[in-house]
């Protein structure tokens, strides 16, 4: 922040309005008629995927093509970066990491172009194309109705409401001093712990990351932070337990998620792995944090100061190239990745036993801490270090139940509350190779692969128990 900056009311009320919107928005629940509740947002993106879906062409829905077009645009680019290098891409920093990203997502994008013209031509073996273990699956989750599509497409240009205005800031300055007396982190962290849970986890570690390499954390303060304060976004979340159908109780789905967080988040710091990692700054750089607070200066007025900053610099277009920014980044590079090695997981684990067997263990926990149908369920444990929507689609099986007076309807196989404590325990997981994973495994953080597998069965093990405690006091599914 300028050290010039005046506070204005105007700027103040700025903050407080947009971010009083972004957060009734994000956060607001609402009745929807058949006695269950959603966001206001929730409203807009089951009307746009049904809008998107009444136009049918060759049994597709419009959306469908959408997101078939998106894919095979972002494979032909990344194409064209690694071979052509046009000057408009090398040039442009965001561009460049969009399309000429790790040799994964390369791959990645080849496979989801596959998949996405296999699905609608109908060509390949039936273990892809597969309508409930395979592509087919997959690309309906994507293009459905209430798939990704639509959510993504509303949320893109929503987050930069909840993010760019301020309210990130405010909280991050009031949550200082607990951060480093619970966490032993810096402040400023705080402000990474805000990035994540109002915009993603992606957006998290890309903030640590740019703080550890300008010298504002050493090595233990960046990893410590990717691996406890980065986990999935308040939208994603919704969209999890929207998709699991736990939208009615999301609240204490997200607050239950929270609690275990924070509590993960106190302990892991202070133990093995995190705790070997040396305290130092990149030695290029050197430390470059200075953290005193202004005298004679309330940490309220501190925080509203820097929020009307923040705000005042806001504007339209602004939030406008931020929401394009968002859905670049989403369907250029994160729907692929879903669609690719979503389709991949299934198949293994549909078509193989690995994922039940290097399950046991879990489904051996859940059984002793009393979750319904653990052994069934155990795989959903573990499939989220690869992607985290994994575990999602492996608890959303349903079938046809007959119901007097309703007839035949859909319902859930799987048990309310054992979706309720995976799901929640999928987001508490943090580490996915498919997003955050990569960014790490690609920056001066000192983690390598074997720290974050070992980091993500040790969250898992000490997740479990809270969140089945907290669920077994709290829900009263």
């Amino acid at each position: 922040m300028s050290k010039d900056y005046k506070l204005q009311s105007k700027h103040v009320v700025k903050f407080a309005v947009v971010s009083a919107i972004g957060i009734f928005l994000f956060m607001a629940l609402l009745p929807d008629g058949d006695g269950s509740f959603n966001i206001p947002l929730g409203f807009v993106i089951n009307w746009l995927g049904g809008v998107l879906n009444s136009v049918v062409i060759n049994d597709f829905g419009l959306i469908y093509y959408i997101a078939a077009i998106l894919i095979t645009v972002s494979f032909i680019m990344t194409v064209i970066a690694w071979t052509v290098k046009p000057k408009f891409i090398e040039d442009n920093a965001f561009l460049k990491g969009l399309f000429k990203s790790h040799p994964v997502y390369f791959v990645s994008k080849g496979i989801a172009v596959a998949l996405v013209w296999m699905v609608y031509f109908g060509l390949g073996p039936d273990m892809i194309l597969d309508q409930w273990d395979g592509a087919g699956l997959m690309m309906d989750l994507i293009a459905g109705s209430t798939g990704l599509m639509a959510i993504f497409i509303v949320l893109g240009i929503s987050i930069p409401i909840l993010t760019d205005f301020g309210i990130m800031e405010f909280l991050g300055v009031l949550v200082r001093k607990i951060v480093r007396f619970l966490f032993t982190l810096p402040g400023r962290s705080s402000i990474d712990l805000m990035g994540s849970w109002f915009s993603s986890s992606a957006a998290g570690v890309i903030i640590t990351r740019d703080q550890h390499e300008k010298g504002f954390y050493t090595g233990r303060e960046a990893a410590s932070i990717c691996v406890n304060f980065t986990f999935v976004s308040l939208p994603f979340t919704f969209v999890v337990a929207n998709f699991i159908g736990l939208n009615a109780e999301f609240l204490l789905f997200y607050l239950i998620i929270c609690i275990t967080v924070i509590i993960l988040a106190v302990i892991m710091p202070r133990i093995w792995p995190l705790r070997g990692i040396k305290d130092e700054y990149l030695p290029d750089v050197g430390k470059q944090i200075e953290e005193d607070p202004e005298p004679n200066v309330s940490l309220f007025s501190q925080a509203t100061r820097l929020a009307a900053y923040k705000a005042s610099g806001t504007t339209v277009s602004s939030v406008v190239k931020s929401g394009l920014s968002n859905w670049l980044s989403i369907f250029m590079d994160l729907i692929p990745f879903i669609l690719a090695w979503g389709t991949i997981a299934l198949v293994v684990n549909a078509r193989t036993p690995f994922f039940d067997w290097v399950s046991l263990p879990f489904g051996f926990f859940m059984s002793v801490l009393g979750v319904e149908y653990a052994m069934e369920y155990a795989p959903a444990t573990i499939v989220g270090f690869f992607d985290m929507f994994l575990p999602a689609v492996l608890l959303s099986g349903t079938e046809e139940v007959y119901i007097a007076g309703y007839g035949y309807v859909e319902e859930f196989v799987a048990p309310i509350t054992t979706r309720f404590i995976i799901g929640a325990l999928s987001i508490v997981q943090i580490i996915y190779l498919a997003e955050t994973g990569i960014l790490i495994l690609k920056s001066k953080i000192p983690l390598n692969i074997g720290h974050l597998a070992i980091l993500f069965l040790m969250r898992t093990v000490f997740a479990l128990p809270i969140i089945v405690l907290l669920t077994r006091i709290l829900f009263r599914g």
